[in-house]
């Protein structure tokens, strides 16, 4: 499945699964998103095709206390999101938790969780993430050598340990205080 279709940007009401979206964050990093999913109110869920050009850790000590209680979820949703031209942000909708930004989860990516805590049933692969290509990101848009990443899962083997994507698109689990590459979602209308 290729992603062609570019959203307008004086706005356009009709986002549709495939759309791009491309801009530029307050420190001159060029950011390119695509829609992988429309949520039932209509809103686009956008996730970047790269990452972004800095990596992050998920925790500072040697523990994932899971997605919910990580310091990666503060810095998204604290100084990257801070980084995101208005007139992104001001389309942008929460997610049930309040937040703005989040990275996919293990199944989202992949189907099923190989090496993650299960997800419930409701919990689908984004369509365009069946094509590896699409599962394979670079670090930082369009620049850089393909990255790992990572994905909101703890492991179930270790509770120190977060699942990722390795740069050729498949599963694995490493250390949560380790930096990888963040891919980020949001939510926009």
């Amino acid at each position: 499945m290729r992603y062609y279709r570019m959203i307008e940007e004086n706005g356009n009401s009709g986002v549709m699964e495939g759309d791009r979206i491309r801009f530029q964050l307050a420190d001159g990093e060029e950011a390119e998103a695509f829609c992988v999913k429309i949520t039932e109110d209509g809103a686009g869920l956008f996730i970047f095709t790269d990452c972004l050009k800095n990596e992050y850790r998920m925790n500072p000590d040697w523990q994932y206390p899971g997605w919910e209680a990580c310091e990666l979820r503060g810095k998204l949703n604290g100084e990257i999101l801070e980084k995101f031209p208005e007139e992104i942000r001001s389309r942008m909708k929460p997610f049930p938790n309040g937040d703005l930004l989040r990275i996919p989860t293990e199944k989202e990516i992949f189907g099923e969780n190989p090496y993650g805590e299960a997800e419930p049933e409701d919990v689908k692969q984004f369509d365009a993430m069946r094509d590896r290509r699409n599962r394979i990101a670079f670090q930082g848009y369009g620049t850089g050598e393909w990255e790992w990443y990572w994905t909101q899962n703890r492991s179930v083997d270790s509770a120190s340990h977060a699942c990722f994507v390795f740069n050729d698109g498949s599963a694995s689990a490493s250390g949560a205080s380790n930096s990888l590459g963040v891919r980020p979602l949001f939510l926009y209308q």
